[in-house]
């Protein structure tokens, strides 16, 4: 049997050669996009990488994989029309590599507004002196995406003969159902907008809320998400955080501090008014305290003479707050210690009646 006759041989209505031929593009397909991922990233990459703009740098990682994909797809698409296929079969593939060169096209959108954004428009908010534009980015850039997919999808649906002015009415009839089983995710759209506007918290803000208690990561168009100090993470919707009494710690100007020094009860009033004394001082003279300053003897306790202390510090982060306090209670034990001023732990005295004593 000759070449010619072995390659005329037909298998379910195709011939061997027209196998063949279809794997042969696919073969090249594949040898293609190897080769087109390889001069991008050893040698495209290498001669844009001095550039004075990062606008192709952008434009060819964008451009990447949706050309890979292209690429195989296109191999695939023409060495499908070797094969001799069902009617209904041929438009479908003929609809399909439409849809793929579409689904790239917005697979590189995406790309594109992401890098954008990242190398041109966060290094400007950074620079500013607002934090309402940092905290907004993010769910701009979410909105975009979502614009941007609805974009591509509905693009793809018009080009595969899909009537969209018909979809969007039929759309507009079922509205009314659509808003009430969204109306949540409304509710919430909406109060992240008033979020933004009304600024009761930011990005990176301390906040204390109805539910919890932790730091502000990210607010979303329907959610906020804070990472907790245990660092779990809460997300929780706008509307709920809109509707609860939330405590911006980071916006405190100072932090107070309120404890209680126990002096044993066989301290002296000389001895308790030098301690006094002691811990005004030490706390006055510390660069990290601001007024007032409050010390006072309280109370008459169970187990000890208690003295009120009651002062700030200045707002600069918890770290710099609990070092402060560490500081001045180290100080005024070494200052007790030194004035053989005793503190006090909790103590009972026992009284034991003799019943001898009563004869």
């Amino acid at each position: 049997m000759s070449i010619l006759e072995l390659l005329s041989i037909t298998y379910f209505g195709n011939t061997l050669y027209n196998y063949i031929m279809f794997l042969l593009y696919v073969f090249v397909g594949i040898i293609l996009t190897k080769i087109y991922r390889y001069i991008i990233k050893n040698h495209v990459k290498k001669w844009i990488k001095n550039s004075k703009t990062k606008f192709d740098d952008i434009f060819l990682d964008a451009a990447q994989f949706p050309g890979m994909i292209l690429i195989l797809a296109g191999f695939i698409y023409f060495g499908l029309k070797f094969l001799i296929l069902p009617y209904n079969i041929d438009i479908i593939l003929d609809e399909a590599i439409k849809v793929i060169i579409i689904l790239c096209g917005t697979w590189f959108a995406l790309n594109f507004l992401d890098d954008t954004i990242e190398h041109y428009v966060v290094p400007i908010v950074e620079k500013s002196e607002t934090k309402f534009d940092d905290q907004l980015i993010s769910p701009l850039r979410k909105l975009l995406k979502i614009l941007i997919v609805i974009l591509g999808i509905l693009t793809a649906l018009n080009t595969i003969g899909y009537n969209i002015t018909a979809l969007l009415a039929g759309l507009g009839i079922g509205g009314l159902a659509v808003a009430l089983a969204a109306q949540d995710t409304v509710k919430n759209f909406i109060a992240g907008i008033l979020i933004f506007l009304d600024k009761p918290f930011k990005i990176n803000d301390w906040i204390k809320f109805d539910g919890g208690e932790g730091i502000v990561e990210d607010i979303g168009i329907r959610s906020t998400k804070i990472r907790t100090f245990g660092d779990s993470l809460i997300i929780v919707p706008n509307a709920n955080l809109l509707s609860a009494n939330i405590e911006n710690l980071s916006e405190m100007r100072k932090r107070r501090v309120l404890i209680d020094v126990g002096l044993t009860y066989d301290t002296s009033v000389e001895k308790l008014n030098k301690a006094k004394e002691i811990i005004k001082n030490i706390i006055d003279n510390h660069h990290s305290t601001l007024p007032p300053v409050r010390v006072t003897f309280n109370k008459f306790g169970s187990f000890s003479l208690d003295i009120r202390v009651e002062y700030f510090i200045r707002n600069f982060g918890f770290d710099y707050y609990l070092n402060t306090i560490d500081e001045i209670n180290l100080k005024i034990k070494e200052e007790f210690e030194r004035e053989s001023i005793e503190m006090a732990f909790p103590t009972q005295t026992v009284y034991i009646k003799n019943d001898d004593d009563n004869n």
